[in-house]
């Protein structure tokens, strides 16, 4: 009976946390809300002017490849970005009230989730006006299997978000390493060019194959923009499976470093 009234209490706050997450972020924004639509549409066609005479020159459905991979960057920038300061941010609740610190993580974590949905809004915008005045062939069933995927993800990117969360109350600079280490994230991973643009043989190669990301965005691009291909069918069930793996293995590691550290945190946040 404790287990379930703590875990309503737990829902209750993190319900409350991610309204507040939400109406901070867009508290003087003149857009608002459909900033989260407008933004990564500007992002795109910069981007798309920048790369697509090097990687994109041949593909007329390169917006599509380029939004799809960025939206899941920016998703998993975002998400893990927020979540760092989430603890420290919070220390005046933490020292008056009870309450499970991991909460607030995962509140920036799904609050990101709110962004991302209206990110992928301007994705099917996209999709839509090739489909009708490019003549592409865009919208199918398997754009369903996006769903199967968010858990995964969103796992993956919490378990990074409670690791850094933790690890900042103690090392702060831990922040300024992080956005270092996002940048050649963002160059290890495939958001704006092909990996058959790269030799097989080659160390890039066998790094690219290595980083996660590589698969959430395969996935994700098979649900989406493999759409035009003529012999897509089911996106990969062996990724899928991957990516819940490592959703699970993130939150493992996550999880671990949070309860080692948990008793600490009140005297360092």
């Amino acid at each position: 009976m404790a287990s379930i009234k703590q875990w309503t209490k737990n829902k209750n706050i993190l319900h409350e946390l991610i309204r507040k997450n939400v109406k901070t972020q867009y508290r003087n924004s003149v857009l608002g809300i459909l900033w989260s639509v407008l933004n990564p549409l500007l992002n795109m066609l910069v981007m798309w002017v920048i790369f697509s005479q090097f990687f994109g020159r041949n593909d007329p459905l390169y917006p599509i490849y380029l939004l799809s991979g960025n939206i899941m960057f920016q998703f998993l920038r975002a998400s893990t970005t927020m979540s760092m300061t989430s603890i420290v941010n919070n220390r005046g609740l933490i020292t008056k009230v009870k309450i499970d610190q991991y909460l607030f993580p995962m509140s920036s974590t799904l609050s990101s989730l709110i962004n991302f949905a209206f990110s992928l809004i301007s994705l099917l915008a996209i999709m839509l006006c090739m489909q009708v005045f490019g003549g592409h062939s865009l919208y199918g069933y398997q754009i369903l299997f996006v769903l199967l995927l968010l858990p995964a993800f969103l796992l993956f990117q919490y378990g990074i978000s409670l690791f850094l969360s933790v690890l900042y109350v103690f090392f702060r600079d831990i922040k300024h390493l992080y956005n270092v280490f996002l940048t050649l994230w963002t160059y290890i991973t495939p958001v704006f060019y092909k990996i058959n643009s790269i030799d097989p043989n080659s160390i890039a190669y066998k790094v690219l194959k290595l980083n996660p990301m590589y698969y959430f965005l395969t996935y994700f691009r098979d649900s989406m923009y493999a759409l035009c291909n003529a012999n897509a069918g089911v996106p990969s069930w062996k990724i899928l499976g991957l990516l819940y793996i490592l959703g699970i293995i993130s939150v493992a590691i996550g999880y671990l470093v949070y309860m080692s550290l948990k008793k600490k945190i009140i005297n360092y946040v």
